[in-house]
């Protein structure tokens, strides 16, 4: 199982981490894109749409891709951030398992 971590930044009310560039290689980012959230069988799951072409769904949660400088962010959803101090650091781990998935490591 293939796994890449960032670091999990708080910016104002917000945490947003930096998207792998692994992650991005079959988008076109001269388009803009959503990243959509969605819980499957316990692990939130992520995957990216352009934008304009996702439904929406009580089940998916939206954020935007934006670039900053040469890397590619999201803020992530309150719903995924659920149950972590926000005393502690951690990193965001992206995990490849038939779908792209994210979960939380403390930095000691």
């Amino acid at each position: 199982m293939q796994e890449i971590t960032r670091r999990l930044y708080k910016r104002g009310g917000s945490y947003e981490v930096t998207i792998p560039s692994a992650i991005l290689w079959n988008l076109d980012l001269k388009k803009k894109h959503n990243i959509i959230f969605q819980l499957l069988g316990g692990k939130w799951s992520f995957s990216f749409e352009e934008l304009g072409r996702e439904k929406p769904s009580p089940d998916k949660i939206l954020r935007k891709l934006y670039k900053k400088g040469d890397s590619y962010e999201t803020t992530l959803p309150h719903p995924v951030l659920f149950g972590l101090n926000q005393d502690k650091g951690y990193l965001v781990v992206f995990t490849f398992d038939k779908n792209w998935y994210i979960s939380f490591r403390e930095v000691m």
